[in-house]
């Protein structure tokens, strides 16, 4: 594979990576706890990242 892609690709899992923390960090932003609303959607978008990332890992090889 195309050595530029590759680092793009892994770029990509990165930033993944750090708007999971960012989303988890945000839901406990206004009381410091994540409530059940918040785990709901915490969870989807866990699910669609990590099969994003996944996706990503499978094309990189």
């Amino acid at each position: 594979m195309n050595s530029f892609l590759n680092a793009q690709i892994n770029n990509m899992i990165n930033t993944l990576q750090v708007f999971l923390t960012g989303c988890e960090l945000a839901a406990k932003q206004d009381d410091g706890k994540i409530d059940r609303s918040e785990e709901k959607t915490l969870k989807k978008v866990r699910k669609a990242t990590e099969d994003y990332i996944k996706v990503l890992k499978s094309i990189r090889g």
